[in-house]
């Protein structure tokens, strides 16, 4: 019993000696009221000139400019029913300073139906396949394309698969931003 009295007695005495030093109120406490957000910089704003139109500039192309054949439309499709694949091109930037680029068009439909549904069949396939509408004599067509590519060998590659898949005949195109 006389252990525990006097275990009691030290404890009672740490608390009376701790307990002030630990909550001391006796100080001045000053609030931080300075901001935290950093002071602005001294950015100058710059002037932007308005563009101006590029004198050699010759205009956007349309669809049947951008999708050229490679000699003529006849000599391309005779190539293409016979079998006879493109002779490899050099590949490399066009004269303008755009990368020589190639394009298959797989189909050509009057129904634009027909057109959506070839484009979304060779999109779930993974390729990259688009459609444009045309007009001609004859009215409104649309075509599937698929491209471009920048390698010709991979896009005979595409095009041999295509042809397989799909049981259609294709024409390999120059592509031309």
């Amino acid at each position: 019993m006389k252990q525990r009295v006097i275990g009691a007695l030290v404890l009672i005495a740490l608390v009376v000696i701790l307990l002030p030093m630990l909550l001391n109120f006796d100080g001045e406490y000053t609030v931080d009221s300075r901001s935290q957000i950093p002071a602005r910089p001294g950015i100058v704003p710059i002037e932007i000139p308005l563009p101006k139109p590029v004198a050699e500039h010759k205009g956007t192309k349309n669809a049947d400019q951008m999708f050229r054949f490679n000699d003529s439309r006849q000599e391309a499709k005779s190539g293409v029913e016979s079998g006879v694949t493109l002779g490899e091109e050099a590949s490399g930037l066009t004269g303008e300073g755009v990368p020589k680029s190639w394009i298959l068009q797989v189909g050509s439909f009057v129904d634009a139906d027909k057109a959506k549904s070839l484009t979304e069949g060779l999109l779930n396939d993974q390729y990259r396949a688009y459609s444009r509408r045309s007009t001609t004599d004859s009215g409104s067509i649309y075509r599937v394309y698929v491209g471009p590519k920048i390698s010709k060998k991979d896009m005979l590659d595409e095009k041999t698969a295509i042809e397989q898949k799909y049981k259609v005949k294709t024409l390999m195109l120059r592509f031309e931003p």
